[in-house]
C-alpha cells in the first residue's frame, strides 16, 4: 500500500515478459550520465543522472536474472541457452560501463557532500570496480563466464541410471541417505562413476578457468588471483591472513568435534568401519524425512513464517501466491538452489530441487532467508549495488533463519522434529571444516596456478587429511584419487565464496544461542540485520546488530561448546 486507495499491483511470475536488453542503450545512458556527473554542480542534478543510470542497470540485471531462471527451470530450452550466451558476452561490458560511470564519483569536487547524501558504500564499490574491471579484461571476463556455464551445464544435464530410473544428481540424494547400506553404497558408486566419466572435462574447464583468472589478475596489476578474488568479494575489513587464522581456529575447536560425531555415528549405525557412503546417514533406519508431500511444502512454510514473524499472510505466502518459486526437482531442471531478486520488481524468486529429504526443508528455509532480506531491504539504498550487503552477511540472512525456525519443525517432521534439529546441528558442525577446506584449496591453487591436474588432486587429498581425518573411501577410485573437489560448483563458478558460509555459520550460531533464552530478541536482531541491507561493511553490520566477529577466537570456542552441549557430545 502506498497511500489512500493506491495499491501497487504485484505481477504474477508467469506473466513476466523477457526481453533482451539493449547494450547500446545502456552505453548511451552511461556516456550521458558520465558527462552529466562531470559537469553537474548541483547534487540534485547528480541525483537525477544517477537515477537514470540505475534504471538502465536494473533493467539489464532483471533481464539477466529472468533469463537464468527460465533456463534453469528447463535446461532443454534452446532459446534461453542462447540468451545466456548473450549475457556471458555482454555482462562484462555492462560492468565496465558501470565502472566508468561510478569512477567519476571518486574525483568529484564536493565528495564529502556526496558521501553525506549517498553513503560511503557506493564509493567503496566504485573504487572496487575501478580496480577489478577495465577494457583490457572484458574479453577474458566473457571467457570466464562461458567456462563457468560449461561446468554448470555438465552438472545440470547429468543423467544417472539407477534402480531402473534415469535420475539427475538432485534426484539421487534420497538414495544417498537410505537406511539400507547396500543401496547408499551403490548409489554413491554410480554418482562417482558419473564424475569419473566427466573428470577430463572438469579438469580441462578448471585449468582454463585458473589460467583465465590469473591472466585477468595480472592485467589488472595484481600479484595473483587471490588478491583479485578478495577484491571481487568486496572484503573491505578482513584479509587472507585473518581468514587463515579463522581456519586454524576451526581446526583447533571444530575438527575434534567432527571426529567425535563420526565415532558416535559409527556406533549408532552399528558398522565395523564408517565408509564414505555412510557419512550422510546419521540414524540406523535412515535420516528423518518430511511427513508431508513435497507439493505441500509451500503451504506449511507459509504457516511456519506466519507463526515465527507474527504476520498473516507471511512474505512467503505472498511469493507463493504470485508464483515466485519453483521448488521440486525434475529431470530437465538445473540442480542446486538459490534466491535471486528481480530488481525491476523488487521481488525475489526462489529456485530449489526438493527430493523428499530433510535437506529440502533446510534449503527452503535458507533460500527464504535470502528472500526475506531482499524484501526487507528493498528501500535500504537508492543504489541497486547497495541493496544487499557483501556475501558473508547475505549468508547470515539465510543460515540464521535455519536455526530460528527450530521451534516450528514439527510442521514438517512431526515427532521426529527433535531428530531433525540434531541432524541439522550435526551437519552444520561437519560443514564448517569442509567449507574451510574448500577455501584453503582455492588459496593454494591460485597462489600456484601452474599446478597439474595431479598436483591439484594431491592438494585436495592432503587437505582432506587435515579437515576430515575420518574419511574412508573404501578404495573407490574417483574419491581416492583426490578428485572429489570437482563436485563442488563454487570452486568453479564462485571462487573464494565458500568461506562466507563458514563465517555466517559462526555468526548464525550466536543468534541460535540467543534464541534459546530470548527468541523475541533474536528475531529482533535478525530483522535489524536484514533491514540494514548493504549500507555498511561486514564487521560494522555485526557491531550494529550486537553480534560478535567470527574472527575472535573466543567466539568460535564458545559456540563450539554450546553446540557440543546441545548434541550431548
Amino acid at each position: 500500500v502506498t497511500s489512500g486507495e493506491d495499491v501497487m499491483q504485484m505481477p504474477k511470475y508467469q506473466d513476466l515478459q523477457y526481453r533482451r536488453p539493449s547494450v547500446d542503450d545502456i552505453r548511451e545512458c552511461a556516456l550521458r550520465t558520465r558527462l552529466r556527473l562531470m559537469t553537474s554542480k548541483d547534487i540534485s542534478l547528480v541525483d537525477a543522472a544517477l537515477a537514470e543510470f540505475q534504471h538502465s542497470l536494473s533493467g539489464f540485471y532483471t533481464a539477466e536474472a529472468l533469463c537464468n531462471i527460465r533456463f534453469d527451470q528447463n535446461t532443454q530450452d534452446e532459446y534461453f541457452r542462447l540468451e545466456q550466451d548473450f549475457f556471458e558476452e555482454n555482462e562484462p561490458i555492462v560492468s565496465e560501463l558501470s565502472s566508468m560511470v561510478y569512477s567519476v564519483l571518486l574525483h568529484m569536487e564536493d565528495i564529502d557532500a556526496l558521501k553525506d547524501r549517498f553513503g560511503e558504500m557506493i564509493f567503496r564499490k566504485a573504487q572496487t570496480q575501478k580496480e577489478t574491471i577495465n577494457s583490457t579484461v572484458v574479453e577474458l571476463l566473457s571467457l570466464e563466464s562461458s567456462l563457468e556455464n560449461d561446468y554448470d551445464q555438465i552438472m545440470a544435464q547429468a543423467q544417472i541410471s539407477f534402480h531402473d530410473k534415469l535420475l539427475n544428481l538432485s534426484m539421487m540424494e534420497p538414495y544417498f541417505e537410505s537406511g539400507h547400506r547396500e543401496i547408499r553404497k551403490s548409489a554413491q558408486e554410480e554418482a562417482a562413476n558419473f564424475f569419473e566419466s566427466e573428470l577430463d572435462r572438469f579438469n580441462d574447464i578448471f585449468s582454463r578457468l585458473v589460467e583465465t583468472r590469473t591472466k585477468i589478475a595480472e592485467k589488472l596489476g595484481f600479484e595473483n588471483f587471490v588478491a583479485l578474488g578478495y577484491k571481487r568479494m568486496e572484503r573491505y575489513d578482513y584479509t587472507p591472513e585473518m581468514v587463515a587464522s579463522f581456519r586454524e581456529m576451526v581446526c583447533k575447536y571444530i575438527v575434534p568435534m567432527t571426529s567425535e560425531i563420526r565415532r558416535l555415528q559409527k556406533e549408532r549405525l552399528g558398522v565395523d568401519a564408517l565408509k564414505y557412503y555412510d557419512l550422510p546417514v546419521l540414524f540406523p533406519k535412515g535420516n528423518p524425512k518430511p511427513i508431508i508431500r513435497m507439493e505441500d511444502y509451500p503451504e506449511k512454510t507459509g504457516e511456519m513464517f506466519s507463526a515465527l514473524m507474527g504476520k498473516t499472510p507471511s512474505f512467503f505466502d505472498i511469493l507463493r501466491e504470485y508464483g515466485f518459486m519453483d521448488l521440486v526437482s525434475r529431470p530437465s531442471k538445473a540442480t542446486g538452489g538459490y534466491c535471486v531478486t528481480l530488481l525491476d520488481y523488487a521481488i525475489p524468486f526462489i529456485l530449489m530441487n526438493a527430493n523428499g529429504t530433510a535437506e529440502d526443508v533446510t534449503t527452503l528455509i535458507h533460500e527464504s532467508g535470502h528472500a526475506y532480506a531482499s524484501l526487507r531491504s528493498a528501500d535500504a539504498s537508492p543504489f541497486i549495488e547497495c541493496l544487499s550487503p557483501t556475501l558473508e552477511t547475505c549468508e547470515i540472512h539465510s543460515t540464521a533463519l535455519e536455526y530460528l525456525t527450530y521451534p516450528h519443525l514439527e510442521l514438517f517432521f512431526g515427532d521426529r522434529a527433535s531428530d531433525v534439529r540434531d541432524l541439522h546441528m550435526t551437519r552444520s558442525l561437519l560443514f564448517i571444516p569442509y567449507g574451510c577446506m574448500v577455501d584453503e584449496f582455492q588459496h593454494e591453487i591460485y597462489a600456484s596456478p601452474n599446478m597439474t591436474h595431479e598436483q591439484r588432486h594431491d592438494t585436495w587429498k592432503r587437505l582432506e587429511e587435515k579437515y576430515q581425518p575420518f574419511l574412508d573411501y573404501d578404495g573407490q577410485s574417483f574419491y581416492a584419487s583426490g578428485a572429489a573437489w570437482v563436485k563442488k560448483g563454487h570452486i568453479f563458478t564462485d571462487p573464494f565464496y565458500y568461506i562466507d558460509y563458514c563465517l555466517a555459520q559462526v555468526v548464525s550460531l550466536q543468534l541460535w544461542d540467543k534464541s534459546r533464552s530470548n527468541p523475541a530478541e533474536a528475531m529482533r536482531v535478525y530483522d535489524l540485520l536484514c533491514k540494514e541491507g548493504g549500507n555498511s561493511i561486514f564487521l560494522d553490520l555485526l557491531s550494529k546488530s550486537g553480534l560478535e566477529s567470527p574472527f575472535e577466537s573466543g567466539v568460535i570456542k564458545r559456540i563450539a561448546y554450546r553446540a557440543a552441549e546441545f548434541l550431548q557430545l
